[in-house]
């Protein structure tokens, strides 16, 4: 298995040059899940793995840091301790790797017409063309011409068969470049006073085809049997024809002389052949995919080969992404060869999916990676703002997937909290941890006895010890200092929704139904049962608060530091809490 450790970017977008290394780990064979917030530099990532040419780092303007031109940009990737670089003057990489990026391919396009003394422009959102090959190989045709094949063959070149159809066979043609050195070789002296011998022995017999054919002796090929390079072109024919004996020598015999007579028609008929049958191959996958959109197709267009796509408002956006996704994976698995190395990266094109398009595109992605796992170092990456969790709720294996974190500073969870949530559901405390410390609840828990024989914090199990912890995380967090408490941060506000809520209603024996009432969402819609619609923050927010609620184990972990952080998410759970740059007490959760 393949590790790369490091990405070190050089201004692109925005990595300047100082404070640009990103350890990461990277596994080859797994879904690498990248995440970081927006903002931290996924697509500063994506731009200059996009930049990357055969020969250098060329970085458009728009993706140079602060756009300045004189800046010299690179990219360096440490794969199994060994660094490769591309800079404006080289690429290591492309010794080593292949490197392929999937992103949203929708532009605004702009349709003009003129309607005498006026001109209309209307815009609308396209989707730009897949070149999927650049350049076509000229269609040719080999120049076969069995009477003077025949002729040249002497006495009996009666015999000859008619090999037409095997030289229209694009399958037999795609191979002929895996033996053009065993072609080459029959040229030699004494290859061809080898061939000569035969032809010789059969221009002695006498008769029709078929007296030729049986009384020629299979023993005379013995010899020529013998040579590797005849061994390997006849298998190559056998393999298309299923002949043996003198039969295989007479294709063996046109096909070495049509080749060695003209060895660039022949090339340039198999390019010909290998991109028949790409296209033919390319066509059937995408009927497949495309069953949706009748019009999508490869088509021939300025000598290259492409697939026109469709107006983006005919489609959904869900549409678009599972299209631009599978036609991109079926154009790289074209590309990739036995024993390459590929860093594929999926540039947040899985974010915004509905469950049922999210399922389709990880069916594609997931079989890619199953299929060329063995075949090659594949290095499948997934940039995201998401949480792995969403990820885990379709169609990819946790064992299959390797979660990174490209956010290196996050807030370290306070120890305790976790232990706290993970043992939660011991039957000794279960109840009055939920309805004294994970709820709004006026009361208090009295459990410092059973705290203390779990091992979790002992004081927190008495009193109100454990909420005034959680207001001192709210305030660091409110303070936007570094080391607040992600999962504290979290529990308070969920404690703070529900006890405005809980203030509102009209009577105790309302108020205690809420109480009762199991989990934050069935409490706030009981009670807008009773208040009428409450502001949809309380809800909204729930994504946050709920993150926090239950661990595994004390040892896992949830990436919620990653939605706190956000700035708009800190303005939210500032209007909860009403925080005027005031330190909170007590009351505001109890």
């Amino acid at each position: 298995m393949g590790l790369i450790s490091n990405i070190t970017i050089k201004n692109i977008k925005g990595f300047s040059d100082k404070d640009n290394s990103i350890d990461v780990d990277i596994k080859s064979g797994k879904i690498n899940i990248l995440v970081a917030p927006n903002g931290y530099g996924k697509s500063s990532i994506t731009a200059a793995f996009k930049s990357l040419t055969n020969s250098r780092i060329k970085v458009e303007k728009k993706d140079i840091h602060k756009e300045n031109e004189q800046l010299d940009s690179a990219l360096s990737i440490t794969e199994d301790t060994i660094t490769y670089t591309a800079d404006k003057n080289k690429n290591e990489l492309a010794n080593h790797f292949k490197v392929a990026v999937v992103n949203s391919r929708l532009v605004a396009k702009a349709t003009s017409r003129n309607m005498g003394a006026f001109h209309s422009v209307q815009g609308h959102l396209g989707i730009n063309d897949f070149e999927i090959i650049h350049k076509i190989p000229t269609n040719c045709t080999i120049l076969y011409d069995p009477k003077s094949l025949k002729n040249d063959f002497g006495k009996n070149g009666k015999i000859l068969p008619n090999i037409s159809s095997l030289l229209r066979d694009n399958a037999f043609l795609s191979q002929l470049d895996d033996i053009y050195s065993d072609l080459d070789k029959q040229s030699a002296k004494m290859r061809q006073e080898n061939i000569n011998g035969i032809i010789q022995i059969i221009n002695a017999l006498n008769g029709t085809i078929e007296n030729i054919k049986a009384n020629f002796e299979e023993k005379s090929l013995s010899e020529l049997n013998k040579d590797s390079s005849y061994r390997n072109i006849v298998e190559l024919i056998n393999r298309h024809k299923n002949i043996k004996g003198l039969e295989l020598f007479l294709y063996f015999y046109q096909i070495q002389k049509i080749y060695l007579s003209d060895k660039p028609m022949v090339k340039a008929k198999v390019q010909r052949a290998k991109y028949e049958l790409f296209k033919q191959s390319f066509d059937n996958n995408l009927a497949i995919i495309g069953k949706t959109w009748k019009d999508i197709h490869t088509m021939e267009h300025k000598g290259s080969l492409v697939i026109k796509m469709p107006n983006a408002t005919n489609i959904s956006y869900g549409q678009r992404d599972v299209l631009t996704l599978s036609i991109e994976l079926l154009k790289i698995k074209s590309e990739i060869k036995d024993g390459c190395k590929l860093i594929l990266i999926i540039d947040e094109v899985f974010d915004y999916l509905d469950p049922v398009n999210m399922t389709i595109v990880q069916y594609y992605f997931s079989q890619l990676v199953k299929e060329y796992k063995d075949k090659c170092t594949l290095y499948p990456i997934i940039m995201t703002h998401l949480s792995p969790v969403f990820f885990n709720n379709y169609t990819f294996s946790p064992k299959r997937m390797n979660i990174v974190y490209l956010q290196k500073d996050y807030i370290q969870p306070n120890a305790n909290v976790k232990r706290l949530l993970a043992k939660r559901e011991e039957e000794t405390i279960k109840d009055d941890v939920s309805k004294f410390l994970l709820h709004y609840n006026e009361g208090e828990i009295n459990q410092r006895e059973q705290f203390k024989q779990l091992r979790l914090a002992e004081t927190w199990g008495e009193g109100t010890t454990f909420l005034e912890h959680l207001v001192n995380e709210m305030n660091k967090y409110l303070r936007k200092d570094v080391d607040y408490d992600p999962y504290s941060v979290c529990i308070a506000l969920r404690i703070k929704i529900e006890k405005i809520v809980y203030e509102q209603l009209p009577t105790n024996e309302k108020k205690e139904e809420f109480i009762q009432t199991h989990m934050t969402k069935e409490k706030l819609e009981f009670a807008e049962s009773i208040l009428g619609e409450l502001p949809d923050i309380y809800f909204i927010l729930g994504v946050i608060y709920n993150d926090a609620g239950h661990l595994k184990d004390e040892n896992s972990e949830k990436p919620i530091i990653y939605r706190l952080n956000n700035i708009i998410i800190q303005d939210m759970i500032s209007e909860i809490f009403e925080y005027q740059g005031v330190d909170l007490t007590i009351d505001s959760i109890h």
